[in-house]
């Protein structure tokens, strides 16, 4: 005698646990999408984040390692000075000009409201505005300057009796906050045993 197979269709109760089970399953897909398209945003957020902070510190550090020293004699020199909230002198790796031709720079310091920002300013384009690479929240201790006997001032040149400094500290360093993480950077100046080039020679030399 042969067996015979009944087809029976779904009951109701099996077809409910179906739909329970494909609903429950669809809800976890749809957060799983959710947080990897979270988790893929603020990887991207991260990432822009770090190129922004990695341009502002290379910018900073590649105009103070750069740093020349001028004639004092000279008019309208540029001779390096400073204080906690500002410095200036001359850079051949200015912002805004070609590396290696010598430009008239500022890092500044400005506090708006409850923020302080980061300014760069080409000296010798004093109509144009100062480029903002940073801004934070809460006040930090800005500039300071390095001598040769390994001492930190707020100010250059520094106020010693009886002696004069040299034109140009041994480094200069930046604290200041990013995402409320606080920042130090330490840039030594490359030329701060050099003797300051004449550039009024150069220019009788293109004449």
């Amino acid at each position: 005698m042969g067996h015979h197979l009944k087809l029976r269709g779904f009951t109701l109760l099996e077809m409910l646990v179906v739909l329970v089970i494909s609903s429950f399953i669809s809800v976890l897909l749809m957060q799983g999408l959710s947080f990897l398209a979270q988790l893929q945003g603020r990887f991207v957020e991260q990432l822009d984040d770090l190129h922004i902070g990695a341009l502002q510190e290379y910018w900073f550090r590649s105009t103070v390692t750069n740093v020349l020293a001028d004639y004092k004699d000279v008019e309208n020199n540029y001779v390096f000075q400073g204080n906690s909230e500002r410095f200036s002198g001359l850079t051949i790796a200015g912002l805004d000009n070609e590396a290696g031709v010598p430009t008239p720079f500022a890092w500044t310091i400005i506090k708006t409201d409850e923020q302080y920002g980061l300014y760069y300013q080409a000296l010798d384009k004093p109509n144009e505005p100062a480029w903002q690479v940073a801004i934070w929240q809460g006040q930090a201790d800005g500039f300071r300057y390095l001598d040769r006997k390994g001492q930190w001032f707020n100010q250059w040149p520094p106020t010693t009796l009886g002696l004069e400094s040299p034109q140009l500290p041994r480094a200069i360093s930046f604290s200041g906050y990013r995402r409320q993480q606080l920042l130090y950077w330490v840039v030594p100046i490359l030329a701060r045993d050099q003797t300051p080039i004449d550039y009024r020679l150069l220019e009788e030399d293109l004449r």
